[in-house]
């Protein structure tokens, strides 16, 4: 019997959550923690989020099916790849080709002694843009900081079937965390669990020698042995050439097909805050920028969840605005023009709790839906009953393909101000008593922002190029204090990958075959199992034929896209008739 392992270094580039659901006094949600309260991230964390990868990779390996895992049937054993490496989705007692997971994930032991923190999340109201006081959305949870280090222990059962070509999948798998295109914990699509996997090494003992065995029974596994190195890379080689042999003529949003990755620097243009409570605590002011730690010279840090609840909302707001323009020029009056708005409703405010709130939201329909339904659409994902901002940003029912890292502060120095507030009396025009305040904040910062996008659709990126524009042309603040005139930023340096398995995994129209084919052939690279395309300034007109034909193919799916609930939604915040009055009439879409 041989013993086989891999062991690896995980570092956290964002911070970490991986909650416990306890809270305490100071916080609402807690670390894990073992029984003697060293924090740690479980085993059945890491496995989760590795087998999730292997899923989606799976079955670009020739002959491999769909996992059930996907297809929601559970009537019998599975035995597809993924299941035969992490145990099978559907084990049953009576069905002996049933198996255990034959690789061991051990809990990633904590190297590095962090400091610890607490992060702050708010709702934001759609229609005020302030923070959603009447649905009390406020809450904090403790983080571990960026560059925490763990040590990644795997062990590889001996009973482990098809190692031909399970090892090359759990390779490619571990590969993808490689590139930095892991993520664990909670709240990963807001910024945090992002981190990098490095020093991978294969043991290999053979235990049916006495002096192996009697080392292992004496001293345990070798965990800190060095191993093969290269163990990895052969094997990516070794996974890329049966990957890429396959053609892909399932474009299921389930199965690895493409991912796009978006970095670039978010400069302020003047005065710049994320309020963190906490760190205001221990400052003295009312209002302070978050950091990526509680300790001395720590640098601020642009949290990802104030990222993309600025990019959500805008995006919100675009399709919006489409489709109330679309809906006055179906209609012959206010009425007839809400009927339209409502049918076609893109956007829905996923604050809402209630049906019969203005534009409630999808996750309130489908609560209304039979038991045997809602347990369906479990089981099968919800796509077909979520609006387009849910589909892309993400719901309860459907997690979200989007990532907004936390985006660390870039550069040298870090520069402050502190500001002094006073409310005004509107009876005196003077200075109200107690409504006095300070802040420190953040001059013309800059942080380095990743996004990252799992298998986009050619609307998808025609939408979030709309954001990106309005961002850097200024019509997007983002964190505290917009309606002081904080929180304006443009974009600066630029860079936009896209990973594909097969070219003709590249997001585009069918239109644009032909500049799909030019702009893949200036593909720069190899990550993992994917080859890279890199966009290219010298290839730029090229590119701009791309990202219109994006925003043409968002337009076709807003003008051809139909409320999930149609019928059901029948209140919004602008056609909406108030005391004999339609806003409509008073701020018409277009003024001739």
């Amino acid at each position: 019997m041989n013993f086989r392992a891999i062991t690896a270094t995980l570092t956290t580039r964002a911070a970490l959550h991986v909650g416990t659901g306890k809270d305490t006094d100071t916080t609402d949600d807690l670390l894990r923690r073992d029984a003697r309260g060293r924090l740690l991230i479980p085993g059945t964390t890491i496995a989760g989020a590795l087998r999730s990868i292997a899923t989606r990779l799976a079955l670009r390996f020739g002959g491999v099916g769909l996992c059930q895992a996907l297809t929601g049937l559970t009537n019998k054993a599975c035995q597809c790849l993924v299941c035969k490496l992490f145990g099978d989705v559907n084990p049953q007692e009576d069905n002996e080709s049933a198996t255990a997971a034959r690789v061991l994930v051990y809990d990633a032991v904590l190297e590095t002694s962090p400091g610890l923190s607490i992060r702050d999340g708010v709702g934001i109201d759609r229609v005020t843009g302030a923070a959603a006081r009447r649905e009390r959305l406020k809450f904090d949870y403790e983080v571990l900081p960026a560059g925490t280090t763990f040590k990644l222990r795997l062990e590889i059962d001996p009973r482990l079937e098809d190692t031909e070509r399970t090892l090359p999948l759990l390779a490619v798998t571990l590969a993808e965390w490689e590139q930095g295109r892991g993520v664990v914990g909670g709240r990963v699509s807001r910024g945090l669990g992002a981190l990098d996997l490095s020093d991978v090494q294969w043991l290999e003992y053979d235990l049916n020698q006495l002096d192996n065995l009697l080392a292992f029974l004496r001293d345990g596994p070798p965990w800190d042995a060095k191993g093969d190195s290269s163990w990895l890379a052969r094997h990516v080689r070794q996974a890329r050439q049966q990957l890429r042999s396959q053609s892909n003529n399932n474009n299921n949003h389930l199965v690895a097909r493409s991912w796009v990755q978006a970095e670039f620097t978010l400069a302020a243009t003047g005065p710049f805050i994320t309020n963190d409570l906490v760190q205001a605590g221990r400052s003295g002011f009312d209002h302070a920028p978050a950091l990526a730690a509680y300790e001395q010279g720590a640098r601020p840090v642009l949290p990802g969840s104030s990222l993309r609840g600025a990019l959500r909302s805008h995006a919100e707001r675009i399709a919006r605005t489409l489709a109330t323009l679309k809906a006055w020029n179906a209609g012959s009056d206010s009425a007839s023009r809400k009927a339209q708005f409502l049918q076609k409703c893109p956007a829905c405010n996923p604050l809402t709790t209630k049906t019969t709130d203005p534009v409630a939201s999808c996750n309130s329909f489908i609560k209304t839906l039979p038991k045997k339904q809602r347990e369906d659409l479990e089981q099968r994902g919800a796509e077909d009953k979520l609006c387009l901002a849910c589909r892309l940003f993400g719901s309860p029912w459907n997690g979200s393909r989007l990532r907004v890292e936390d985006a660390p502060f870039v550069g040298d120095k870090v520069e402050t101000k502190v500001l002094d507030f006073l409310a005004i009396d509107r009876f005196t025009g003077g200075g109200r008593d107690t409504a006095k305040f300070d802040a420190v904040v953040l001059w013309k910062p800059k942080f380095r922002a990743r996004l990252f996008l799992e298998n986009p659709e050619p609307w998808e990126l025609g939408w979030l190029a709309l954001v990106l524009r309005d961002l850097h042309d200024g019509l997007i603040t983002v964190g505290f204090g917009a309606a002081k005139g904080f929180g304006q930023c443009a974009i600066e340096d630029v860079r936009l990958t896209f990973g594909v398995i097969n070219d003709d995994d590249f997001p585009g129209r069918d239109q644009d075959i032909a500049t799909v084919a030019q702009v893949i052939k200036t593909g720069s690279g190899e990550s993992g199992v994917y080859k890279t395309i890199a966009y290219d300034p010298t290839a730029k007109d090229d590119w701009m034929k791309l990202a219109e034909g994006w925003v043409r193919a968002f337009n076709e799916v807003m003008n051809n896209h139909r409320h999930p609930f149609d019928g059901n939604l029948d209140r919004d915040s602008y056609f909406d008739q108030v005391d004999n009055y339609w806003l409509s009439d008073l701020y018409p879409a277009r003024v001739s």
